[in-house]
């Protein structure tokens, strides 16, 4: 029976990886609880998509395929990354419940199986994007305590309360030849701080996913969020080398400068086109109005000069009278002509028509009062 402790807590874990066995077969923990993280992003992926106007169906079809993908990137990146060890133990390579994926070649393959078949159905990639992100952190919660029952993913030696021991961390201690490392000591459980991160990172996104200006900006704060937990927490670790590089801390440091360029350029574009729309012109109505204002004032220019000269016959007031309820009743006419194209053209909202309808009857009940006076 294996054990995990953590001294400076009193805590005493008697804990195998291996859940339980059948024939040859065998169940381990890890696979258990990878099973449940993916569980609790694809569920939380579709269950909440009608809310963002994704189709559930179409998002079934991308887990479908994209899960697969995520699982052999990830362990594809897990193997390269360690191939001094699997180069001689060639038959230990697709033996992922034994612990090894890292999450870069998950994401990395994710994505690119993402793209393709969002060009395939028309989506918006980067919509589609911002939606996996947020679950994704929730499933990265879950799935870091695998590496607690395999006892893998720690750091060095520390007196922190929390730090953890463990048969298995001694041997591998032991094996690896860890340089400055105590196997009789307690080490720093990363697993734990990455966890916990995630589930920092996953309330933030939470909350700005309905902030948001632009798709894609919650995706790009997720790359930010992991590079920097490799980049913080990797730090720690010993394994994860190309040479003397920490090749997760590098891609952590690329992701971070990336994507938080790209997200502060593409607001700063957003801010420029804001700046450059054009002012806004007088209202069309107002135009029209004004028109016919002036071509009344004319009228009663013309007719003023005439009474000075002759007295109107009740023949020709009658006229006059006819001629003004005419133009009347032709004003009245291309404004509602003018206001129903305009309406078409621009899908004038309900309220503006009831303020132009209501400016329409101040002016001309202003026009009678002036005609009477």
């Amino acid at each position: 029976m294996h054990y995990i402790e953590f001294p400076n807590l009193g805590i005493h874990i008697d804990l195998n990886p291996e859940l339980f066995s059948i024939g040859s077969l065998q169940v381990h923990w890890y696979g258990i609880i990878t099973a449940l993280a993916f569980l609790v992003v694809v569920v939380g992926i579709i269950k909440s998509a009608p809310k963002f106007d994704l189709d559930q169906d179409n998002l079934i079809d991308m887990v479908l395929i994209t899960v697969p993908a995520g699982i052999l990137g990830a362990r594809l990146f897990y193997v390269f990354i360690n191939w001094g060890y699997y180069s001689a133990n060639l038959s230990e390579i697709y033996k992922i419940w034994k612990g090894g994926l890292a999450i870069y070649g998950g994401i990395i393959l994710g994505i690119i199986t993402i793209y393709l078949f969002c060009r395939y159905k028309k989506i918006n990639t980067l919509h589609l994007l911002d939606h996996i992100a947020v679950y994704l952190l929730l499933g990265q919660v879950v799935g870091r305590w695998g590496n607690f029952v395999n006892q893998e993913l720690f750091g060095p030696n520390t007196n922190l309360p929390w730090g953890m021991t463990g048969d298995i961390i001694k041997n591998t201690i032991i094996i690896e030849g860890f340089e400055g490392v105590n196997p009789e000591l307690p080490v720093h459980p990363l697993f734990l701080y990455e966890s916990l991160w995630n589930l920092a990172a996953f309330f933030i996104l939470l909350w700005f996913r309905k902030r948001k200006k632009l798709n894609g900006e919650v995706f790009f704060l997720y790359m930010i969020s992991y590079g920097g937990a490799r980049f913080v927490i990797d730090s720690l670790r010993f394994d994860l080398r190309v040479g003397d590089v920490n090749i997760n801390r590098l891609i952590g440091v690329i992701f971070i400068i990336g994507f938080t360029a790209t997200f502060i350029l593409r607001r700063l574009q957003l801010k420029k086109q804001s700046l450059e729309e054009p002012a806004s012109e007088p209202s069309q109505y107002r135009n029209i109005l004004d028109e016919l204002d002036e071509e009344q004032e004319s009228k009663n220019a013309v007719d003023l000069g005439v009474g000075d000269d002759i007295k109107a016959t009740s023949g020709e007031q009658e006229a006059i009278n006819q001629t003004e309820s005419i133009n009347e009743e032709s004003k009245e006419e291309v404004i509602e002509e003018e206001k129903a194209d305009i309406i078409q053209e621009e899908n004038v909202e309900v309220s503006d028509v009831k303020e132009i309808n209501t400016e329409i009857v101040e002016e001309a009940e202003t026009e009678k009062s002036e005609d009477n006076t």
